[in-house]
């Protein structure tokens, strides 16, 4: 027997099995992608949250995050949201009601109040004797406690007081809360309210040029950009000063408690020679009025006609929004809940100046 393999010679009579045959029918495809991709490693994840931690942390210029409130924080981040820096928010409604069709609310298009955050309220307050009539005073610090406890802490509220007895050394015009966002002087507010005190005349024209001063700084030195302004004057009685005074003819009114008499004083009418009032509107400020007074009393009732002319000419247009009434001052919470809710109005509706400006 041979050892020798070259002489091993295929054999021709054995038949080719077709399954190992190439087949020739066949044509030349790519191979088709996998029907499940492999999924990311967890090791992968972790890389990327490092990888994008750490870029946050060099964008930042540290290797530890920074407190935005503090010298170190990134100047274009405002403060961590604080619910107390704001009221509590409501559905406002447009003027007139929806005109759309739709009687779905979830089908409206609403909007939510948040103006308890870029607003400045100028309270002008009337302290005078006439104040101490049907504990008038005592519903004005509860209607002024009312507003303050709704307001929200980037609100801006500011607090004058007039009326006083200058021969007995007090103030008769006492700026007690300066323009500042609520937040910082809010035990302040509630100290001034609870300290109210009715004594003396009623130097309107004194307060409304104190008032305008401290607007138009503020305003001019744009202390709150995108802020509205709002001055409210409450007062229940005409323009007046303790004798020696210059009374507007006919308007002498008996009072054995304002020696011996009241009276609109000429001198301290704040719409002549210079019309403060409209002076203050002209810097863009809504003037909202509110005569409190008693009809009981007969020297208010006697004066209501006078002093309600006088607060038309006083409060910004319309009048239906900007000039009340409250007897006695019974309703002054519901008012000032009404005059709130009418800047958020303007407001969401674009219907009022910002800033004068």
């Amino acid at each position: 027997m041979s050892d020798n393999r070259n002489d091993i010679k295929p054999r021709k009579d054995l038949p080719m099995r077709e399954d190992l045959a190439p087949r020739k029918d066949l044509k030349k495809a790519s191979i088709p992608p996998p029907q499940n991709r492999p999924s990311t490693s967890a090791l992968s994840v972790l890389f990327v949250m490092a990888f994008v931690i750490i870029g946050a942390f060099v964008a930042s210029g540290s290797v530890a995050p920074v407190d935005p409130n503090g010298p170190g924080g990134p100047p274009t981040l405002g403060p961590y949201y604080d619910s107390a820096d704001y009221p509590v928010q409501h559905i406002v409604t447009p003027t007139g009601g929806f005109n759309t069709g739709k009687q779905n609310l979830q089908l409206q298009t609403f909007n939510v109040d948040n103006c308890g955050d870029n607003f400045v309220t100028l309270f002008v307050i009337d302290t005078s004797g006439s104040m101490t009539y049907e504990n008038k005073i005592g519903n004005e610090k509860t209607a002024l406690n009312y507003f303050a406890n709704n307001m929200g802490g980037l609100s801006v509220i500011g607090i004058d007081t007039f009326g006083g007895e200058p021969e007995q050394g007090d103030g008769e015009i006492d700026p007690a809360i300066s323009l500042a966002y609520y937040k910082d002087v809010k035990p302040q507010v509630q100290k001034v309210i609870s300290g109210l005190t009715p004594k003396g005349g009623t130097p309107t024209k004194d307060a409304m040029e104190v008032a305008y001063n401290q607007l138009q700084q503020s305003i001019n030195n744009d202390d709150y950009p995108g802020y509205k302004y709002n001055l409210i004057l409450m007062t229940d009685g005409v323009p007046e000063k303790l004798p020696q005074r210059t009374c507007y003819p006919g308007t002498e009114v008996p009072d054995p408690k304002d020696k011996p008499f009241r009276c609109f004083a000429e001198d301290q009418d704040p719409t002549t020679p210079i019309n403060i009032p409209q002076e203050i509107k002209d810097l863009g400020v809504d003037v909202y009025a509110i005569n409190v007074y008693s009809p009981s009393w007969s020297s208010d009732k006697a004066l209501y006609p006078y002093l309600n002319a006088f607060l038309t000419k006083v409060a910004s247009t319309p009048t239906s929004t900007h000039l009340y009434t409250s007897v006695n001052g019974s309703d002054l919470s519901k008012v000032l809940q009404s005059i709130d809710q009418n800047i958020c109005v303007n407001d969401l509706n674009n219907s009022t100046q910002f800033n004068g400006k």
